[in-house]
């Protein structure tokens, strides 16, 4: 009688709203209707309406029809259709039963409002059956002991942990080895590679070679090539002859080394020269020959060359 009311309330109910929500369409259905007792079964709720509907999602209490256990619950996906003028929202329950029999669930409500308009609305999902079914018993067979726990080989996932401490135990026993030996002949532990400290001129002839190699003013990057070159000879008068020369302008080097012992007037020219060609490369956009190009490395090479000794 309570099961017939219910279905007339809930036929009513959806008569009521029909003429409000003729968009809008509410499901639940689980995903079978007979389980062995103690499995578990989901539960899909699902909602479409109008992009603009406003929805009060439905909660599930942890127990449903008094043996009914949620056991999780998905979070609400939400998906627009292509022209953005509806939505669906869907939830996955998880649901188990330790006791059999048939049990009926009720009609969901889906409360929900079509913005701007602030009238309530609700939608009812059909009544759903499930059907909590025993494991059969053959009571004519006789009665067998239970079986004991069952032997799973080892996979190699679970042995890599024990095969890593394995290999770190036995390098802790090697270095120690290694270390009493070490101790017993009174040889250093580690045995530090002294530092290579290049000269000036090694380093600067090193990066004049990288530079060459490098081909830049052949890539048309002629300004590139113009600037790493006075840079790398710059540095070197800085370390060689103690001038700020990455400081200064070209001029002001050329005083710099004017009466320096080391330097002389030849040299001094063909650095002047070099320097000057740059200077209007990269404030003057001026396009230099190949020729010109080529001589500026090699009077680079020639000033450090003649410039090496004091």
């Amino acid at each position: 009688m309570n099961l017939l009311k219910f279905s007339v309330l809930s036929v009513f109910l959806s008569l009521l709203t029909m003429g409000y929500g003729q968009d809008v369409s509410v499901s639940a259905k689980l995903d079978t209707n007979a389980m062995l007792i103690g499995d578990h079964v989901g539960l899909t709720l699902k909602y479409t309406g109008p992009a603009k509907s406003q929805v009060l999602w439905p909660f599930m209490p942890d127990t449903i029809l008094g043996s009914i256990t949620v056991i999780g619950r998905g979070k609400i996906d939400t998906v627009y259709a292509v022209d953005k003028k509806s939505v669906t929202y869907s939830q996955q329950i998880n649901l188990t039963c330790y006791d059999s029999g048939f049990y009926t669930f009720p009609s969901i409500p889906f409360k929900y409002r079509m913005l701007p308009d602030t009238t309530g609305l609700v939608s009812v999902t059909t009544m759903m059956l499930l059907a909590v079914h025993t494991v059969k018993v053959d009571t004519t067979l006789a009665i067998k002991p239970i079986i004991g726990p069952l032997k799973v080989p080892m996979t190699f996932r679970e042995m890599l942990p024990w095969i890593l401490a394995g290999l770190v135990v036995l390098l802790l026993i090697i270095s120690v080895i290694w270390y009493l030996r070490k101790r017993k002949k009174q040889e250093p532990i580690f045995v530090l590679k002294p530092k290579v400290v290049l000269s000036a001129h090694e380093l600067a002839l090193q990066e004049i070679e990288k530079l060459r190699v490098k081909k830049l003013w052949q890539a048309g990057k002629v300004k590139e090539y113009h600037s790493e070159l006075t840079e790398i000879l710059r540095k070197y008068i800085e370390d060689r002859f103690r001038v700020p020369a990455l400081e200064q302008t070209t001029m002001e080097i050329s005083l710099g080394l004017k009466n320096h012992s080391g330097c002389s007037q030849i040299s001094l020219d063909k650095l002047v020269n070099l320097l000057t060609l740059a200077d209007l490369v990269k404030f003057a956009k001026a396009t230099p020959l190949a020729t010109e190009n080529e001589k500026s490395l090699a009077d680079g090479i020639e000033f450090i060359y003649e410039t090496i000794s004091a």
